[in-house]
Formats: structure tokens, C-alpha cells, sequence
């Protein structure tokens, strides 16, 4: 499965999962099947009430596609990124600097859908193909991408600490940490050894130095000290 990378605030970069075409294609038809069905229960109920008559066609018209309009950017800003489509197979959209979603993003992406659905569809395949974030035309316009979550890594995954048997914990305020801090600490310290920086580490040291209340020894380095309070957090956390 193809990745992409995201950068937070923190200047941590994060590995998402991209969704393939043929899985937003999937969703896509399923989205249709919903509205279809929508549709039928609807014109159904409407010719055995016999409001239509009541109404102009052009009136009629226009109220009958408030909720296909709708579906796809509202939808999606009120439920993460998905759609009923995306939801079953997993799948949502997101921004690609990591930032959530505003109304307007989904609302260029449904505009700009509306003609990749017409003459631009052919365009906005060879995109999606060419593009290594798998970006349709919509989706470079509003700055997002699909990415899926069926493989989604826990908090928990992502800090486990292989620890030996006999491992005595150093740093009893270790315990204090939440998931969400350990999962951070243990990625900036990655991303700051993968480009031995010593200057992020010395802060992040430092800075667990004062949320936890300890003081690392003078002979034991940035990296070390940040490796050991994982590790005693991965040993209280199995306790």
C-alpha cells in the first residue's frame, strides 16, 4: 500500500496510508446506490402523497436536489472526512499539512467533482495515477488527499518497547505519561535521530524534564534519558 507523508506542528513526520482508486471508486458506487435508493423512496412517498402536484417542476426540481448537493461536502464535514461510501470501505479524506478539514475544502472538492463527472473525468483519472498522493483535480485545488484507515496503527503499537524480563524502571513519574505524549515523544525522537539533531532532542529532553518533575543525569545523553522514560512508561503500562 502506498504512503504519504504529513508533517504536524511539531515537525514530525507522520507515514499515512493512500487510499486506492479503486477503492475511492468503490465508495464512490456505494455512495450511489444510497442516494439512488434515497431517491426511490422518496419519489415513491412523494406521487403516493400526491405533494408534487401542489409544486412547479422547476420548484420541484430544485428541492429534490438540495440533498444530492448536499450529501457529499456536508456529510464529510460532519463525519471526519466520510462519506457513507468512504466509511463502509474505510477510507476518508484528509488535508495533506494534517490540519482538519474546513467546510469550504469539501465544498471545492464537490464543485470541482462535478466536473471531473463530465468532460474532466479521463483528466482526473490520469491525476490520480500520475499524482504520488493520489490527488484528483478536486483534491489538489482544496489541498487534501484519501487516505485509509483499514490498516490504522494504535497509540499503543506505535510506543511498545521490546523490554528485557528483568527490567528495573529508572523514572517512577514515567506512569504519569498519557498514550498520546508517549506517541509523540517517541516520534519527534525518531525523526530527531533519524537527522541527529541533537538540538530537538536536548529540547524534548528538557522538556520532559519539566512535565515529569526529573532531572536527567549529566552522563547519560539526550537520546538515552528520552529511551528510558519510554521504556519505564512501557513498564508501567503493562503493570
Amino acid at each position: 500500500m502506498e504512503k504519504f507523508s504529513i508533517q504536524t506542528a511539531q515537525n514530525v513526520n507522520i507515514q499515512q496510508n493512500l487510499a486506492g482508486i479503486g477503492l475511492r471508486f468503490v465508495a464512490s458506487f456505494i455512495d450511489l446506490i444510497f442516494l439512488s435508493l434515497f431517491y426511490y423512496l422518496l419519489f415513491f412517498l412523494l406521487e403516493k402523497s400526491g405533494i408534487s402536484d401542489k409544486f412547479s417542476s422547476w420548484a420541484f426540481f430544485s428541492v429534490l436536489m438540495l440533498p444530492y448537493f448536499l450529501y457529499y461536502p456536508v456529510l464529510q464535514y460532519l463525519n471526519n472526512g466520510q462519506t457513507l461510501g468512504k466509511q463502509l470501505v474505510k477510507i476518508r479524506v484528509v488535508k495533506i499539512d494534517n490540519s482538519h478539514p474546513r467546510l469550504g475544502d469539501f465544498l471545492l472538492r464537490w464543485i470541482f467533482r462535478l466536473l471531473e463527472s463530465g468532460l474532466l473525468v479521463g483528466l482526473s483519472l490520469l491525476l490520480m495515477i500520475l499524482n504520488d498522493k493520489r490527488q484528483r483535480l478536486g483534491d489538489i485545488v482544496a489541498k487534501t488527499t484519501v487516505i485509509s484507515e483499514d490498516k490504522k496503527v494504535s497509540l499503543r503499537h506505535s510506543i511498545f518497547e521490546d523490554l528485557d524480563p528483568d527490567y528495573i524502571p529508572v523514572y517512577a513519574q514515567a506512569r504519569l505519561l498519557k498514550e498520546k505524549d508517549a506517541a509523540l515523544i517517541k516520534s519527534i525522537a525518531l525523526e530527531a535521530k533519524r537527522n541527529n539533531d541533537i538540538s530537538i532532542l536536548r529540547q524534548l529532553a528538557r522538556k520532559i524534564e519539566n512535565v515529569l518533575q526529573i532531572k536527567r543525569s549529566v552522563e547519560m545523553s539526550y537520546l538515552k534519558f528520552i529511551d528510558t522514560v519510554l521504556k519505564d512508561y512501557n513498564y508501567f503500562m503493562r503493570q
